[in-house]
């Protein structure tokens, strides 16, 4: 067998043949990846909005924004899909608002409350205005908002499950500091007011 690179210039030859063919199969996925695009643009909008609530701008650090993606005609379909986001600008990248599973921490939300923010009862309507632009109740649901202080903690209830209250716990220092926060799916009684 005879080896195939045997000369410098023959490394050179099939590298330029390399390269070559690489650019026609590159020049075929631009042209696809055109085609799709377009498809995109014709298919979907994502628009977003920022949120100039005084409720979140006095309470958090950074800037949220409303996201809407539509998707229309898709499989022939004459309807048009929508899906929302809220995420949050914190000066280096945009991020979702932390997901609320079973009994969920939420370091990122308290990581995002100003540090001159007091939760009191007077701030306590606006916490409850903040908490239903960035984790709003699902239309579908009944309203069961309200909020109270007992214990060292404020509890902003948002739902009920089979009788037993869900919502956020917010953990304060003996100023009102927030220092905690998380999502619990179910109270004790003794928590309770």
């Amino acid at each position: 067998m005879i080896p195939i690179f045997k000369t410098p210039m023959t490394y050179v030859l099939a590298s330029a043949l390399l390269l070559g063919s690489s650019n026609a199969f590159s020049q075929e996925d631009l042209q696809t990846t055109q085609r799709l695009n377009n498809f995109i643009k014709q298919s979907c909008s994502t628009n977003h909005k920022k949120i100039t609530s005084e409720s979140v701008q006095n309470i958090l650090k950074h800037d949220v924004y409303y996201i809407t993606q539509e998707i229309k005609n898709l499989y022939g379909d004459k309807e048009t899909e929508i899906h929302e986001f809220i995420v949050v600008d914190n000066g280096r990248e945009v991020q979702p608002f932390e997901k609320i599973q079973m009994n969920t921490p939420l370091p990122k939300l308290t990581s995002y409350i100003r540090e001159d923010f007091v939760l009191n009862p007077e701030s306590a309507p606006h916490f409850q205005a903040l908490l239903d632009y960035i984790y709003p109740i699902a239309e579908w649901k009944p309203d069961k908002r309200e909020f109270f202080f007992t214990n060292g903690k404020w509890y902003f209830l948002r739902d009920g499950y089979f009788r037993s209250k869900q919502g956020f716990e917010i953990t304060v220092d003996s100023k009102g500091k927030i220092t905690h926060i998380c999502y619990k799916m179910k109270w004790d009684e003794t928590e309770s007011k």
